[in-house]
């Protein structure tokens, strides 16, 4: 699965990169939140907005992998705690009916 996730990943950053050079020559205007710039390269915009999706992806990613390891912790504990009373259960004396 990793590989399949890095040959993506590759092809991603490959069609940017041939996007961009394909785009070199062309400028536009920015208006971002109210702040314009003007002629800038239409190549920086795309690598400006991959960047800035993957800061957002990196940082949703790290909060999930976060929830993850704290549920995996509590699972363990958990885990932990019923082997400790399934040994407890096995190590009763049988008691013998009447």
């Amino acid at each position: 699965m990793r590989f399949i996730g890095l040959v993506f990943v590759i092809l991603v950053i490959g069609f940017m990169i041939g996007f961009m050079v394909l785009n070199s020559q062309a400028r536009v205007d920015l208006d971002i939140f109210g702040h314009r710039i003007f002629d800038i390269s239409l190549a920086m915009v795309c690598f400006y907005a991959f960047v800035a999706g993957m800061v957002f992806v990196l940082v949703f990613a790290l909060a999930d992998e976060i929830v993850l390891r704290s549920n995996l912790y509590r699972m363990n504990k958990e885990n932990k705690n019923l082997k400790k009373e399934l040994d407890a259960l096995r190590n009763l004396p049988l008691e013998e009916e009447k």
